[in-house]
């Protein structure tokens, strides 16, 4: 048997081929590997070379994840659980994979496509890594989100907002003051005992594995001038809620998130940052976003 173990905020995730397949990953996912085979696991995922012809089937859509151009995964019920065709981001609605997961979300089944030369899989080709992390934090007391996250030695901050409000800008701003970047577009959040913690995941660049202590959430826009409002209850659940990864199919789903987001909205601040995009930022947040 084949196997190995990735570390994502965390989580221990154990790959494996029963037959002669050998497990690949990408770049990005290698800093993630662990070397000891002996740590327990939270999720395992078998990867089989090859789709079984009765898996094409269609029926039973529940959710879609499209562009006008491209799919990017459909969600299916299968028996007691789901089954999840996704396709290949270079063709024009290619099947990449077909994944099954079981009930409890313990474990994966992921059907790769059989092109791969020499019985190599890439059981985790985009996107079917991002999903893999999703029904993790459904599973235990985590979130996914679209954000930017930073660590100026003393605290960790994570800055969302819609496309093009600055995430990626700010992540900038802040490295090029001397912080340390955790992740600049997709970060996991787990709560450890009473303390919130941000996590980065394999993105399409290569990076080491990052954890930081999360101290604020802030919610940022373009403004003329940098100015900082403290948010609280509801709104700040709300608001935060828009930017978490998130299939809003099942209704356990979205109570999960909101339940998440009411305790960790009542135990940091949230903070809604208008900004310019220069360096004053970063002096702005320290001092007004504390």
């Amino acid at each position: 048997m084949n196997s190995k173990i990735i570390c994502i905020a965390g989580f221990n995730i154990r790959l494996q081929s029963e037959k002669a397949d050998n497990i690949a990953l990408e770049e990005s996912f290698l800093p993630f590997v662990l070397t000891n085979d002996s740590k327990s696991i939270d999720l395992l995922i078998n990867t089989i070379n090859g789709i079984p012809p009765e898996l094409m089937n269609d029926e039973n859509l529940l959710f879609e994840a499209k562009d006008q151009q491209q799919k990017y995964f459909s969600i299916y019920q299968h028996e007691q659980s789901y089954k999840f065709i996704v396709y290949n981001q270079r063709a024009d609605n290619e099947i990449q994979q077909i994944a099954l997961l079981n009930k409890n979300f313990s474990e994966w089944i992921i059907y790769k496509n059989s092109h791969e030369e020499n019985n190599v899989v890439y059981p985790l080709s985009y996107p079917m890594g991002p999903l893999v992390f999703y029904y993790l934090t459904v599973k235990y007391n985590a979130i996914m989100i679209h954000a930017s996250g930073v660590f100026d030695g003393e605290k960790g901050r994570i800055f969302t907002g819609f496309s093009g409000a600055g995430k990626t800008t700010m992540a900038y701003l802040w490295q090029k003051s001397g912080n340390r970047i955790i992740n600049d577009d997709r970060l996991i959040i787990r709560k450890e005992n009473a303390d919130y913690f941000m996590y980065n995941t394999p993105m399409f660049y290569t990076d080491i594995s990052k954890k930081t202590l999360l101290n604020s959430i802030n919610l940022i826009y373009h403004a003329p001038d940098n100015i900082v409002a403290r948010l609280n209850g509801a709104k700040a659940v709300s608001r935060i809620m828009a930017f978490c990864i998130q299939h809003g199919y099942n209704n356990r789903f979205i109570e999960h998130h909101l339940e998440f987001l009411s305790e960790l909205c009542s135990y940091l601040p949230v903070y809604e940052v208008g900004f310019l995009p220069d360096e004053k930022i970063v002096n702005y947040i320290k001092t007004y976003a504390v």
